[in-house]
């Protein structure tokens, strides 16, 4: 039996305190919609009438925002309907009275209509984030500098051989005239120690002569040195761009920043988020030295997103994540839980249950299946490393029958792609061409400056940049998604993150073909049921349910105050149909 009902007692509160019931409560239609399957619906309900006492005391309400003494019309009044039976309890319609939502005033019938907002509703949770920027956050500290990681990345240009051959041949004539000038000394050195210690004989003029002109060498050859190191340093600066470094934000940190901003917690199981992090565009170029040089590296200095970047919404944070992960969230008390659509969370939080009603009207989400879905990241112009190394960006996935009669017959139609609007890295994993020819003159380089006492690595430095980030340019136009560990890309990032992994973890969920024909539906629409104020309650924290055992879930509902009935929707997950393959395309 219903809590709402016309023999219930019920008590309405206006920001804490009683006032007289809305004219016709018990006619209003609160119409619950699942938009996108979501777990919590969007709320639909008409406005509450209200007169003497609660009519005024909501004009006050609204006046105190001019006055400047209270909040005033942009802030929702709480407004709480409470339901007391003597055998079931009571029941709390928790909400926010919505002045931006068919607040009317009828002056001459001393009425006031307006709307209502559920509180802490995923749909009120949305309406928030949907208005607040990253920038914003920035603004008022609610996202700095701590929030960020450093990633240390290059720029690697595509193989040129015209930079290779002068790079042999510089280095070459730079290292031949080095050793020279080294084996020279060492003959001198050697006539003059051997003067000394036989000593002198002949002329003294000559034999200062040689002592003085090994000097000389040992003072040319230290100069060369200098030379050479002062020139290989600029020679490398010219052909192998210096380590840089960028500033992203991790993806988990980010969601959380949002929902903390607006009094939640953030709470997911999803494993991707401990790892991933978020790289903003960089628009910004290198700023040169006076002698043509790099001077400074300009990589990302925040981790949040451009201005320009898909992002830099924090609804679009939210709902890149669901994209990524097939994710659902929900709002339970204080906490935002984001999960993966087949979690088995939402079926153990479950508390409703379909009551024994007669099902007409069966349907079939033949509508979900295409033939065609394609889950895909971006690719950067402005980093040609995202087109070299398209192996992972993409996955395809086609459904096709197995059993054929009449091929201009089939009915399967239709593309489901699923956009990330994000790059994926790409990993140093070797040295180029160019580097290998240069890391061999390096040695030399190194080698001849230890004789002397030097302490140069140019073979070190370039061997470190195995394992960075690497772009092609400074600037890149697409923000990036990197998977990392310890602040790097692990050797075998694109087997732990790309498009088909998250097809295989988490958007199978939609597959007509896997896991026992998991998408395949039964649709139930408009069926009466019995329904009241705890049905009511259960399902908007919850829309999933059991029936025989059977993983179901509703897609909207509507439902008259005060009355002991609803219209219903709903689909059970049972298959139909086994003539269905998949094919699978990872394009590289």
């Amino acid at each position: 039996m219903s809590l709402v009902s016309k023999s219930a007692e019920q008590r309405f509160l206006l920001d804490g305190q009683p006032y007289n019931a809305p004219i016709k409560w018990e006619d209003v239609k609160i119409v619950a919609d699942y938009v996108d399957d979501s777990i919590q619906p969007s709320l639909s309900i008409d406005e509450f009438e209200f007169t003497l006492e609660a009519r005024e005391v909501i004009k006050e309400w609204i006046a105190d925002g001019l006055a400047g003494t209270g909040p005033g019309i942009f802030e929702g009044m709480p407004f709480q309907l409470s339901v007391f039976n003597n055998q079931t309890g009571t029941a709390d319609f928790d909400s926010y009275l919505d002045f931006t939502n068919g607040y009317k005033d009828l002056l001459d019938d001393g009425k006031l209509k307006t709307g209502t907002i559920k509180k802490s509703g995923i749909e009120n949770f949305f309406d928030q984030v949907d208005g607040t920027t990253f920038g914003y956050l920035e603004e008022i500290g609610a996202v700095g500098s701590g929030d960020y990681l450093t990633v240390k990345y290059l720029v690697e240009k595509k193989f040129n051989l015209l930079e290779l051959i002068m790079a042999a041949i510089m280095l070459y004539i730079m290292t031949k005239e080095l050793i020279n000038a080294i084996n020279t000394t060492i003959t001198a050195v050697a006539n003059a120690i051997g003067h000394i210690s036989g000593g002198i004989s002949g002329s003294l003029g000559a034999a200062l002569f040689i002592v003085l002109k090994a000097v000389l060498l040992i003072i040319y050859t230290a100069l060369l040195l200098a030379a050479v190191i002062k020139l290989s340093t600029e020679f490398f600066q010219a052909l192998v761009s210096p380590e840089r470094e960028h500033k992203v934000i991790p993806l988990k940190r980010a969601l959380e920043i949002v929902a903390n901003h607006f009094g939640y917690q953030f709470v997911t199981n999803i494993e991707e988020l401990d790892y991933l992090s978020y790289l903003p565009s960089n628009p910004r170029t290198d700023e040169k030295d006076s002698d043509g040089f790099i001077g400074t590296t300009k990589g990302t200095p925040t981790g949040i997103p451009n201005i320009v970047d898909y992002g830099y919404l924090c609804s679009e944070m939210f709902e890149l994540a669901k994209r990524l992960f097939d994710g659902q969230m929900s709002i339970v008390g204080n906490i935002v839980y984001f999960l993966p659509v087949n979690d088995n969370f939402w079926i153990q939080q479950s508390q409703w249950s379909l009551p024994d009603v007669i099902l007409k009207n069966q349907e079939y989400n033949t509508d979900e299946l295409k033939s065609d879905r394609i889950l895909s990241f971006k690719v950067d112009l402005n980093d040609e490393w995202t087109i070299d190394n398209y192996l992972g960006t993409a996955y395809e996935i086609r459904t096709r029958p197995n059993f054929l009669l009449r091929r201009d017959a089939v009915l399967l139609k239709g593309l489901d792609q699923i956009d990330f609007n994000c790059a994926l890295p790409t990993r140093k994993n070797e040295l180029s061409p160019l580097e290998e020819v240069i890391k061999g003159l390096a040695g030399v380089v190194d080698g001849v400056t230890s004789f002397f006492f030097g302490n140069s690595d140019f073979q070190g430095a370039i061997e470190e940049r195995i394992g960075l980030l690497k772009q092609s340019e400074n600037w890149h136009s697409i923000p990036k998604l990197l998977y990392l560990t310890d602040g790097k890309l692990p050797s075998n990032h694109k087997t732990l993150w790309k498009a088909k992994i998250l097809y295989e973890k988490y958007i199978k969920e939609r597959s007509f073909v896997l896991d026992n024909f998991n998408g395949q539906k039964e649709v139930y629409t408009d069926i009466d049921i019995p329904f009241g104020f705890e049905d009511y309650k259960l399902l908007s924290t919850n829309s999933y349910f059991l029936t025989n055992g059977l993983q179901s879930k509703i897609t909207k509902f509507a439902w008259t105050v005060g009355e002991d009935t609803a219209k219903v929707s709903f689909w059970i997950k049972k298959p139909y149909t086994v003539n269905l393959t998949e094919e699978y395309i990872e394009p590289s």
